[in-house]
């Protein structure tokens, strides 16, 4: 994989993005970000980020995967404190929120590894 080819590529399908020397960072819907660090010739890290005000954690910046663990767990917490309170109403938040997150991981894991696997194939 070559910075040159992966810029082309970009280009060519009109992805918005940003070089600042060997490091690519494209902007993606719903603040998710796809940054591709050439700096290494050995090894190209590819990396996933949700920035501010995205549906999984509102105005925090992280990585997907570290998203889908602060909102199981954040979920878990928020429900069990409700469900001191009012049981049913804690079941119905703790389903809810897992929908919601389950939904949104999907939607931001599956664009990012969609990115990644074209990135990949079409360099190769």
């Amino acid at each position: 994989m070559k910075l040159e080819h992966t810029e082309r590529l970009l280009k060519r399908f009109d992805y918005s993005y940003q070089r600042n020397n060997q490091l690519l960072v494209i902007k993606m819907d719903f603040s998710q970000r796809v940054a591709i660090d050439f700096s290494n010739t050995e090894k190209i890290v590819i990396t996933d980020q949700l920035t501010g005000w995205n549906f999984l954690t509102g105005i925090f910046n992280m990585s997907i995967k570290n998203a889908i663990l602060f909102n199981v767990i954040g979920g878990i917490v928020l429900s069990l404190i409700v469900a001191f309170y009012n049981l049913t109403l804690g079941i119905i938040l703790f389903f809810g929120g897992m929908i919601w997150v389950s939904l949104w991981s999907t939607y931001y894991l599956s664009k990012s590894e969609n990115l990644k696997h074209i990135l990949i194939n079409w360099n190769d």
